[in-house]
């Protein structure tokens, strides 16, 4: 091939490319054409077209492949995008994601998408790479990552932080510091990301531990009639250690991220009093148990979604008679509502209909969950949201966490 590229031009090309896909006068004169040999074609824009999307369906994961994946969430992400066309705010809303999470993901698809096309394709001519390309994502990209790789699960505080307690206890040990923690009582479960979450809570004993020479580090939890969160606090008495200063600002920058997650929060005190060295305060999110009603004629996907939901923060209310679904509805008045389009008697869209036209419910978000490839018109309709079936649980619990986010915030 006579065509000259560098790597940077050919990812810049192909951005491009992906963006006016379906648009001929947007993908004339893409030097992606001769890049794939493609200029003796007399349907060189098709043919492009035919061979960037064959580019993305090749990433699509096998079916041993766990959902959660990396690989599987760069291959929907592309997918939706470039395939589908979709909007960063559609494909951020079925993947669970804020849009900001979404652009730093979806620069690391392109990036396996560009590779897989660049070696396959690259002209001997190619010129050399300015700089190396980087074999790793970033922290913030795996930040972004784990956010999105773990759903929300119904937590009690006290297991989680003598989960943590535990795994810190080698450290405890080597050290000049006594424990105070009793658990506590009557205290509601939280909702969260326990993966992260826990993370969060490490980084933050480990960081107290490292600031105290010796003395008592204490763990309490509190919780106020009708707050949303739980306090947990995590503070240090005794005697600083030398530059403790300097010591986990990274750790506690990352917890505040991981925390964050869960609609959480972490502060450190500055006005210390007494002996205290430190003073850590975690807010953790309560478990409001969310009611789901799910209008489905088929039993099997009923019994599906409540397999799903179970152990969660969600309670599905089954309902496979769509006539009887309004009643329903306002009798139990669910905090989200899950809706099948191809119903016996009575038409999904027109259900869809009733529901946004409600004095009482229309505020209630309505996802569609459906085999219809229909998304534009179900959002167009007034619906939340839109599941694709058959779904995995990972994408029905992202898409309701997402719903919760809006809802509740």
């Amino acid at each position: 091939m006579s065509e000259t590229i560098s790597r940077s031009d050919f990812e810049d090309a192909l951005r491009k490319a992906l963006s006016n896909l379906y648009d001929p006068a947007g993908l004339q004169g893409s030097r992606l054409v001769a890049l794939l040999g493609l200029g003796d074609r007399a349907d060189a824009i098709v043919a492009l077209r035919s061979a960037l999307l064959a580019a993305i369906e090749s990433l699509r994961p096998g079916e041993d492949v766990p959902t959660q994946s990396r690989s599987w969430r760069y291959y929907q992400l592309l997918y939706g995008r470039y395939t589908e066309q979709l909007t960063q705010f559609e494909v951020a809303n079925d993947l669970g994601l804020s849009v900001r999470q979404l652009r730093r993901q979806e620069k690391l698809a392109l990036a396996v998408l560009g590779d897989k096309i660049w070696e396959r394709y690259k002209p001997e001519s190619a010129e050399p790479q300015s700089a190396p390309r980087p074999q790793a994502p970033g922290r913030e990209d795996e930040l972004a990552w784990s956010q999105a790789a773990f759903a929300s699960e119904s937590i009690a505080l006290d297991a989680l932080i003598e989960s943590a307690l535990e795994t810190v206890e080698p450290m405890l040990r080597s050290s000049r510091i006594a424990l105070d923690y009793v658990p506590s009582e009557g205290l509601p479960r939280l909702a969260l990301q326990l993966v992260p979450t826990r993370q969060a809570l490490l980084n933050v004993i480990t960081t107290a531990l490292d600031w105290m020479k010796e003395g008592r580090l204490v763990v309490r939890a509190a919780h106020q009639p009708g707050d949303r969160h739980v306090s947990l606090s995590v503070t240090g008495h005794g005697s600083l250690a030398a530059a403790a200063a300097e010591m986990g600002a990274e750790r506690l920058r990352v917890a505040r991220e991981l925390v964050s997650f869960s609609g959480g929060s972490l502060h450190h005190d500055a006005d210390l009093a007494g002996d205290q060295v430190c003073v850590f305060r975690l807010a953790l999110p309560t478990d409001k148990r969310i009611t789901v009603l799910a209008i489905d004629d088929n039993p099997d996907t009923l019994l599906l979604l409540q397999r799903y939901t179970a152990d969660t923060r969600y309670r599905v209310l089954a309902e496979s008679a769509p006539e009887r679904s309004l009643a329903l509805a306002e009798e139990t008045m669910p905090d989200i509502i899950l809706l099948d389009v191809m119903l016996p008697d009575v038409d999904g869209w027109e259900l869809l209909g009733r529901f946004r036209a409600h004095p009482r419910l229309g505020d209630r978000p309505v996802i569609v969950c459906t085999i219809l490839p229909q998304r534009d018109l179900a959002l167009s309709l007034g619906a939340a949201g839109f599941l694709s079936k058959p779904l995995s649980q990972r994408q029905l619990l992202s898409v309701l966490d997402a719903q919760v986010d809006r809802l509740y915030g």
